[in-house]
């Protein structure tokens, strides 16, 4: 009988355990088609802007942070950091570009998978930025 309650408290810890961890950034594989004929532009972001990742993980889009257009995907134009990294975070760690419509953030091109990572839910945010060519 003990060796039953043992299993049975193993069974609930793992359970909690597992219950604990994150869930995945749900992605889809993309092809990014680099920005050739022009200078790339670069935007600046002129107040900070939170953005949902996944369910419960929420990132910071810095004021004054500098990205530099690196091309497009279906989604809309790619962003990349200028002078820093900037990652989502889910089960794992994923270095993350922004995809904008515009001003509108709606999702992340993810590099290392050549993934594209939608925005949570129908989440919309608009980032304040200032245009500048390079």
């Amino acid at each position: 009988m003990r060796s039953v309650a043992r299993w049975a408290l193993v069974v609930a810890v793992v359970s909690v355990g597992l219950a604990g961890c994150a869930p995945e950034v749900t992605r889809r594989p993309t092809q990014m088609t680099a920005v050739t004929e022009q200078p790339a532009g670069t935007i600046e972001v002129m107040h900070d802007a939170s953005v949902r990742v996944g369910p419960g993980y929420t990132r910071t889009i810095p004021h004054g942070s500098l990205w530099t257009s690196i091309g497009r995907v279906t989604e809309g134009e790619v962003f990349k950091p200028v002078d820093r990294v900037f990652t989502v975070e889910g089960t794992h760690v994923h270095e993350a570009y922004l995809v904008l419509d515009g001003n509108r953030v709606v999702g992340f091109y993810l590099p290392v998978e050549r993934a594209f990572a939608p925005m949570e839910g129908r989440a919309e945010t608009r980032l304040s930025i200032q245009r500048r060519q390079r």
